[in-house]
């Protein structure tokens, strides 16, 4: 089906189902736009490569891109902060989640996976079979589950639902979807022992994901460097793969090669293939 068709299709479904006075999605040229409020959403794609060969992408990282009239910028959790809890935060989610949908659709045909990130706050405002609704989204676009990877950070604000958001995730594994775990990476290292690992023996997902800016903080924090170990080793343990994102410089680079990740993410790599000159790194 034709993207201007799919657009049509989602405004019709969405303003019947939320009760809505204007279409929420735009088509511009090629690129599928949203609205809530005041709020205008978009979508960046990010290639995720393999660590050993980084010229092969197997995918492709969708983040949230907002701005309102008013100002620009905005970053996700401002645009999620306009949605109550409940059917409003869920409506949402699930609206940019089929921006990004409809906007990986030009570059598909790559046989890569979509990363997508579903908001926890999502994932608790919606009580069983999680991945239900977004299947139909998914094969209306003429694509399958299978293609599609579901990413939940795990953060301290939500440790009293970790049990929810185990369910939630194991629904979305039901249905066919693959399956990450995001850690915040400003998170200390005992919310990371007590609950992060036990979240991984609990459920071992497809993919677990860290930040450079996790493995910067140890520098800091002399006595973590020796703990911080301890959950590279729980990775090695299971079947999952390791994505390391923001790996901005050749340091990164070389950070990624050091602690075993499997794919990594980050501007880095995009410099190198358009010919880009790495930036100056700041002398402390």
């Amino acid at each position: 089906m034709p993207l201007f068709e799919l657009v049509n299709c989602f405004n019709q479904k969405l303003r019947e189902e939320q009760l809505l006075s204007e279409n929420p999605l735009e088509l511009h040229g090629d690129r599928v736009e949203g609205r809530f409020g005041d709020a205008r959403l978009s979508t960046e794609l990010h290639p995720i490569r393999l660590a050993h060969a980084p010229s092969m992408v197997v995918g492709y990282d969708a983040s949230l891109k907002a701005s309102q009239t008013a100002a620009s910028g905005d970053t996700t959790e401002q645009v999620y902060a306009l949605a109550e809890d409940g059917p409003p935060v869920v409506n949402l989610d699930r609206l940019c989640r089929t921006i990004h949908m409809l906007n990986f659709l030009p570059i598909a045909h790559d046989d890569g996976s979509l990363f997508l990130h579903v908001h926890p706050r999502h994932i608790l405002g919606v009580k069983r079979n999680h991945g239900a609704y977004f299947e139909d989204v998914i094969f209306r676009c003429g694509l399958s589950p299978r293609r599609v990877v579901i990413t939940v950070q795990v953060t301290p604000v939500y440790d009293r639902q970790f049990v929810r958001l185990l369910e939630g995730l194991k629904s979305y594994r039901d249905h066919g979807y693959g399956t990450a775990i995001k850690f915040d990476e400003h998170s200390d290292h005992a919310f990371l022992e007590r609950y992060c690992i036990e979240f991984l023996y609990r459920f071992a997902p497809d993919f677990v994901r860290l930040d450079t800016a996790f493995f910067a903080r140890l520098k800091t924090r002399p006595e973590w460097a020796k703990r911080s170990q301890s959950l590279p080793a729980v990775m090695r343990g299971l079947d999952t793969q390791f994505l390391l994102e923001g790996v901005e410089n050749e340091a990164d680079a070389a950070l990624a090669r050091i602690v075993g990740a499997d794919l990594v993410k980050g501007g880095y790599y995009e410099r190198l293939e358009s010919g880009e000159r790495e930036p100056d790194r700041a002398i402390a």
